[in-house]
Formats: structure tokens, sequence, C-alpha cells
């Protein structure tokens, strides 16, 4: 048998056998082809030519596979890094706290209300509407003119521009109440409030300046 191997490529173009017949194979390539030689379409066989980008025979694109996708498969994508348990933990207690605090917050929104019609009512110098937002209990103790008085005596109620209540509890169906309150002048004052429900309304039942001392 007589083989005929093309010197470039490597590729076996014609055996005989022993009878003399000549045969010709295009299917068999003794080492692979680069991109400075011949190459054969994926998709239809045909031998290109080095350097043609195209398949002279379908058109496909040199170096292509027959779906179109290139030869050389893309590199996988790096594995994602898992989160340290301690860091899962730190956020699982973050989310917790921050419900809680929602929610005591929204449960507790209703507490504030009678305390800005309280203020409201004093900015404009109605003191009567001011203490209809205190309690049964706290008019018992304390009459519309000893509040007149408590007012007079402490010239900021009037004066309040804003509050801020860094707590807010209900306990035992008392609501509780202790922050800053703002003046207009930028001044700050502390106080606490106590809170009851009369009528699915919550009352003033008691104001105290400076409730740390």
């Amino acid at each position: 048998m007589l083989i005929l191997v093309n010197p470039r490529t490597g590729q076996i173009k014609y055996f005989y056998n022993r009878l003399g017949a000549e045969y010709r194979s295009t299917q068999i390539n003794t080492r692979p082809a680069t991109l400075e030689e011949d190459m054969f379409c994926s998709n239809c066989g045909t031998e290109i030519p080095a350097g043609a980008q195209f398949c002279p025979s379908c058109g496909q694109a040199a170096g292509q596979t027959a779906q179109g996708n290139p030869g050389i498969a893309a590199p996988a994508a790096p594995p994602k890094k898992k989160m340290a348990m301690w860091k899962k933990v730190v956020i699982g207690i973050a989310v917790v706290i921050g419900a809680s605090i929602a929610a005591a917050f929204y449960f507790t929104s209703g507490l504030t209300e009678p305390v800005d019609r309280q203020i409201a009512a004093l900015q404009r110098g109605d003191l009567q509407a001011a203490y209809e937002e205190t309690s049964v209990a706290f008019k018992e103790s304390t009459s519309f003119e000893d509040f007149s008085r408590f007012v007079q005596s402490n010239p900021i109620l009037t004066k309040i521009s804003g509050h801020t209540f860094s707590s807010r509890k209900i306990d035992n169906g008392i609501g509780y109440l202790s922050g800053k309150l703002t003046t207009e002048g930028g001044g700050v004052q502390p106080v606490a409030y106590r809170l009851v429900k009369e009528n699915d309304t919550w009352k003033i039942l008691s104001i105290n300046f400076n409730p740390e001392e």
C-alpha cells in the first residue's frame, strides 16, 4: 500500500492498494489544524484554506462549531464565596432587632397623638383644649386652674416646636413616653409622659419634666 501525505497539513491525500486502485480520503487528518494551516468546516466537512475566515462551501465561520458557538469554551465562572457563619448570625440578629423596634413603634404610635394635640393647643393659647387631652384621673387630682398655673410656671410648654421620644412602651394598659421637647429657640427639655386609654382614646395621665432627676 502506498500512502501520500500532504507535508504542509499532515493530511493523507491519496493511498493505493496492491491492485493500484486509487482512493481519495478527506476524512483523515494526522495532526490538528491551526490558524496557519488548512482546517475542515465543522458544519459540512469542506476543507477551509489557511487564513480563510469562512467556509467556501456553506459559509460557516472558521473555528466555530455547527451550532455557531466558538470552538474554544469560555472559562468557567469562579465559584461564589460562601458567607461566613458569624456574618449570617450578625445579620440575623440585626434583622430581628430592627423588626422588633419597627413593631414597637407601630403598635405604640397612637401614644404620641394626645401629646401632639395638647402641644398644638398650648401653642395657640387654648388651655381648655390642652386640658381636655388629659385623663379623668388627671382631672380628679388637678383642676383646670391648677393646670393653668402649671403651664404658666413652665412657659416652655407654649414654645414647643417638636419632640423626640426615644422610648415608648405599653405596660399593663399604661403607655410610657420619654424623650425630649424642642423649643422654638433650639432649647431641649427632657420629659416623660404617662398615658391611659379611655374610650379607645389615649389620654395624658401625667407630665414629668427632668424625669431622671
